[in-house]
């Protein structure tokens, strides 16, 4: 029998659950008869101790594979519950139009498939490129299927989801694309992006995606009735309400015009990109919240969840979403800074580790997902570096992930309006996550029952008197 840890803490809570059930023992003496003794229950009280486990987060992160013990054992010792993972490519597993009988498994990495569900870990299976036969626009593999293709797609991916939702691989999330929201034109043909774009459509291609949808949405659900549809992850890279000439952002809305019976029925989550480029040591995080195109609805992130959000609610729609891509990256632009990146980049990334989990649970996004987990990674944009090992960004995340072990989310901290605050609970305390957002040092006056504090590692920072000095993410605690 496979012992997974979703098994070992059921096991645990139910020991431990035992352990604390309340007896009352009664007694009575008859006269001349011997004295006896009831036991009774009186009252079962589950112990807090495992209230919240398996705890289940939002905290994600892509991974290239789990063939490597170390880099799985790093990723279970993070604290991470979902996996974003590469793993269909339609090109490879049906290069000949054919059935599931002539389908090449071999090329799919079932160790990794298998190894993310034996550790009880969440995983978003992408199914991408387009094989010859079935290109709309050739030779782009990233290109949309021909209109003649859709029904080889949509059994296509029928028989992937019939073969993998089921044990040992039990993937219920599945991704349609990579940033479909850009035009063939515009990238190689073999590009990572999704490239069903197209700059002559009024919804840049949009409606066309989501035709496809159509057709291969009910075959999921064939397969797999409990299965979850994600839109691939949008590039978004513009505001069409704030720039009129920008045609890709009208991508998402076509989607959601063209649905099988009414609109937005095609798809149950949306999944967006959204990374914050490094911008130097002096200002590090500067575009996070300052990018040009999305200065204007709250940054790079939360602009586009916003503008995302704005779309739906024009068709009554509250979809859930996922950030399936982000990270603070250090891009080759940046030649003084990115070239061999210091320590002080590392620094600003493990900030952003904060800052992007944080801000995103707070804003109800369902799962993020840094992007990547191995390194040194796109942009040095992994949690760990090339030999794959810990970066501070990673111990950042270990140390987040263990600080919210069961809290939830309780508002906004507005002691200081420079200082960026949220309010967690557990069922004994409340934690506030505090950072500056300009990366200067502010003063927070803190509740008088705060008896604990530490910086973004978990190393603990004394506390004298009520106030706190917070520029990097810092943790306090309170008794509730």
């Amino acid at each position: 029998m496979k012992i997974t840890r979703n098994y070992i803490w059921l096991v645990l809570g139910l020991i431990l659950g035992l352990s604390t059930i309340l007896f009352k023992v009664e007694s009575s003496v008859a006269k001349n008869s011997l004295e006896k003794t009831q036991l009774t229950i009186n009252d079962i009280y589950l112990p807090m101790t495992v209230k919240h486990y398996p705890w289940v987060t939002t905290f994600g992160s892509q991974v290239r594979d789990f063939t490597d013990p170390n880099v799985t054992s790093l990723a279970l010792e993070s604290g991470l519950n979902w996996v974003r993972i590469d793993a269909f490519d339609w090109m490879q597993i049906e290069p000949q139009n054919t059935n599931s009988s002539g389908y090449n498994w071999n090329v799919v990495d079932e160790v990794t498939l298998k190894a993310a569900s034996d550790n009880g870990m969440k995983v978003i299976a992408i199914i991408r490129n387009t094989p010859d036969w079935a290109q709309k626009e050739p030779p782009h593999i990233c290109g949309p299927v021909s209109e003649a293709a859709l029904p080889d797609f949509a059994e296509f991916v029928g028989d992937v989801v019939k073969r993998y939702s089921a044990p040992p691989y039990n993937i219920k999330y599945w991704e349609l694309g990579n940033e479909p929201d850009v035009d063939p034109v515009l990238v190689p043909s073999n590009s990572v992006f999704g490239c069903w774009g197209d700059t002559r459509q009024t919804y840049y291609g949009g409606e066309y995606y989501g035709e496809m949808l159509n057709v291969v949405y009910p075959a999921i659900k064939s397969a797999d009735p409990g299965a979850k549809i994600l839109i691939g992850g949008l590039l978004q890279d513009c505001d069409p309400t704030f720039n009129k000439g920008c045609k890709a952002g009208k991508f998402f809305e076509g989607i959601i015009r063209t649905g099988i019976n009414e609109r937005g029925d095609n798809f149950d989550y949306v999944s967006f990109h959204g990374y914050a480029p490094y911008a130097g040591p002096d200002s590090g995080l500067y575009l996070d919240e300052h990018d040009p195109k999305w200065e204007h609805r709250g940054g790079v992130v939360l602009g586009k969840l916003n503008y995302l959000r704005y779309v739906m609610s024009k068709y009554g729609l509250n979809k859930p979403i996922f950030h399936t891509e982000g990270a603070l990256l250090c891009p080759l632009s940046n030649t003084a800074d990115c070239t061999i990146p210091d320590s002080r980049f590392y620094e600003s990334q493990a900030d952003y580790v904060v800052w992007l989990y944080v801000r995103n649970l707070a804003n109800e996004v369902d799962a993020t997902i840094w992007y990547e987990f191995q390194g040194p990674g796109w942009g040095y944009g992994g949690l760990l570096d090339g030999s794959q090992n810990p970066k501070p960004a990673y111990n950042a995340l270990k140390f987040l992930t263990h600080e919210l072990n069961g809290a939830s989310y309780s508002g906004r901290v507005l002691e200081n309006t420079n200082v960026a605050g949220y309010k967690f609970s557990t069922y004994n305390k409340e934690i506030w996550v505090l950072w500056s957002p300009d990366e200067n040092p502010h003063t927070v006056t803190l509740p008088p029952t705060t008896n604990k504090a530490f910086d973004k590692y978990g190393v603990g920072i004394a506390l004298v008197g009520d106030q706190i000095t917070v520029d990097s993410p810092v943790y306090v605690e309170f008794p509730r």
